[in-house]
């Protein structure tokens, strides 16, 4: 297999689910503590361009028929589909969540 970096893409749906962890965090705990966990989940989908088979696929969605995989990171997991071109980052959620309930566009 050729390494080789694909383009992250994060959707709409990504974006807000980071964006609300964010708020949750400050909320219950700190806005430091909100901060470094966005910005390492942000670090953490920004750096799957490489090497982004490396991880699993997910279980629960296989019923797509997609190359859709996961990374955990904390109690989320970063869960995103590797198409031709892209990485793209479909959304991030918490591993209590069943992810069987995931709207993937």
């Amino acid at each position: 297999m050729v390494k080789r970096n694909y383009k992250v893409v994060w959707q709409v749906e990504a974006r807000s689910s980071l964006r609300k962890i964010y708020c949750y965090i400050k909320k219950q705990e700190s806005p430091q503590q909100a901060a470094k966990v966005r910005s390492e989940i942000k670090k953490e989908g920004d750096n799957l361009g490489f090497m982004p088979h490396k991880y699993t696929m997910d279980p629960f969605l296989e019923k797509y028929r997609r190359n859709i995989r996961f990374k955990a990171i904390w109690s989320y997991k970063l869960v995103y589909e590797i198409t031709e071109e892209h990485i793209i980052i479909l959304d991030v959620i918490h591993t209590s969540r069943n992810p069987k309930n995931m709207k993937l566009v």
